[in-house]
């Protein structure tokens, strides 16, 4: 696995809420990837009106385990996630499938606190960020990703966020979401 040892030890020994944090952090990060890529296709704007949905309630602690469940479920039902003997080649489709992967498991963490699922959502954020990096003369976005991830780990539990604090880090996710899905749009163009 490609997450950093030290973010992976941390998280193993965080509560759950500090994990819940930085799951809700790593879904912010992809989300704008997700609703620029698909949310213009008239087929697919439910399904980015769902990602914005289940985004702002990862930042909420109030959350019953039960609602992230069925949100699992239903974004096992996203085209991107349907088993296929083909593999995934257009640029827009991987990094939706990147996107939806790591949704999936910020939401089955929060569903069943298994720190695990946090890992896989850590690890399906940095290789995409990986593979962005690969395709890409000097791009740093898996740098920026391991950075944003140390970051989200010192940030304290989800209901015990200042509302201050809370704007600081989604700003942050926000404007690195922003910056990646201009990288992909970029990649799109050529």
């Amino acid at each position: 696995m490609v997450v950093d040892e030290a973010v992976a030890a941390t998280l193993r020994e965080h509560s759950q809420g500090q994990v819940a944090t930085f799951v809700a952090s790593c879904a912010e990060r992809m989300m704008q990837v997700f609703t620029g890529l698909c949310g213009d296709d008239p087929a697919r704007s439910s399904d980015a009106d769902f990602i914005v949905r289940v985004v702002e309630d990862l930042w909420n602690p109030e959350i019953p385990a039960y609602r992230f469940r069925e949100y699992v479920d239903s974004l096992e039902g996203f085209q991107e996630l349907e088993p296929s003997d083909e593999e995934i080649v257009g640029v827009a489709e991987i990094y939706s499938f990147y996107s939806v992967l790591a949704l999936r498991y910020a939401a089955l963490y929060r569903s069943n606190i298994d720190t695990e699922d946090a890992l896989k959502c850590a690890h399906a954020c940095l290789t995409s960020m990986g593979q962005l990096d690969q395709n890409l003369p000097s791009a740093e976005f898996f740098t920026q990703e391991a950075e944003s991830q140390r970051r989200a780990i010192s940030a304290p539990a989800l209901g015990a966020l200042s509302a201050n604090l809370l704007s600081q880090l989604r700003e942050g996710d926000r404007l690195a979401s922003r910056e990646r899905l201009a990288a992909i749009k970029s990649r799109l163009a050529r």
